[in-house]
């Protein structure tokens, strides 16, 4: 797949997410809905149309093209050392969670229990375990996807994630933007493996949105979670009246 095609595709995406039919982008740019499509089809976009449907998104040429390029990208796995000195430092942890997640230093200690003093520590050891590059004024460039795979039986799972699995779980699920469900039945092998593929796709295409609204205004979302879990399974009562 070309460059350009993956950022026109991450482009859909984006005036998906917000919500944006091509007749409402050709009002906003006075254009007509067949010349948007047009434009789509034949990918005939000039650097200024590009811009333009940005800035509509309230996104940065710098933003679709970071999300583009984060689209093909596996998650990261970290070393056992970092892993080992992000659980051991609980407070380190959340510092570098906020900056993946998009935010600013200053608006960390502005927002969080944490003292600009305290900040610059993190940022310093942050650099060093090289888990972001530290720029003048606190600038920063993470040297990893926001999409981290922490290790099977590793320093952060072993820690936390009997305790997230049962914070996240301990509620009743009944708010509108709320859902859980679970579904039991038979599927053959090659069920199985679609369902494989469109899981894989659906977290591809939630961690997408989560870097297209890392540019709203925080006031404008929320932290979310999602947890997802697939595999042969029967319940144990079925198993204790089995001839």
């Amino acid at each position: 797949m070309s460059q350009i095609t993956q950022l026109l595709i991450t482009l859909k995406k984006c005036l998906k997410a917000k919500g944006i039919t091509y007749r409402q982008l050709g009002e906003a740019m006075d254009l007509s809905e067949a010349s948007i499509k047009r434009l789509f089809s034949e990918q005939t976009f000039s650097l200024k149309r590009l811009e333009e449907i940005c800035n509509i998104l309230d996104l940065s040429l710098y933003d679709l093209a970071k999300i583009s390029a984060d689209a093909d990208a596996g998650p990261s796995v970290l070393t056992v050392d970092q892993e080992t000195a992000l659980a051991e430092k609980p407070k380190l942890l959340v510092f570098f969670y906020l900056l993946l997640s998009g935010r600013s230093a200053e608006s960390i200690t502005k927002d969080y229990a944490v003292s600009e003093e305290e900040s610059l520590r993190f940022l310093l050891e942050l650099d060093r375990l090289k888990l972001i590059e530290l720029h003048p004024e606190n600038k920063v460039r993470l040297l990893t996807q926001k999409n981290i795979q922490w290790r099977k039986d590793g320093p952060i799972r072993t820690r936390y994630e009997n305790l997230i699995i049962k914070e996240f779980l301990n509620a009743p699920f009944d708010q509108p933007e709320e859902r859980l469900r679970f579904e039991t039945g038979k599927l053959s092998y090659g069920s199985q493996s679609v369902m494989l593929k469109k899981i894989s796709r659906f977290i591809k295409e939630y961690i997408e949105l989560t870097e297209i609204d890392k540019a709203l205004p925080q006031e404008k979302s929320h932290n979310t979670g999602l947890m997802i879990a697939f595999r042969p399974w029967v319940f144990s009562i079925l198993d204790e009246y089995r001839k």
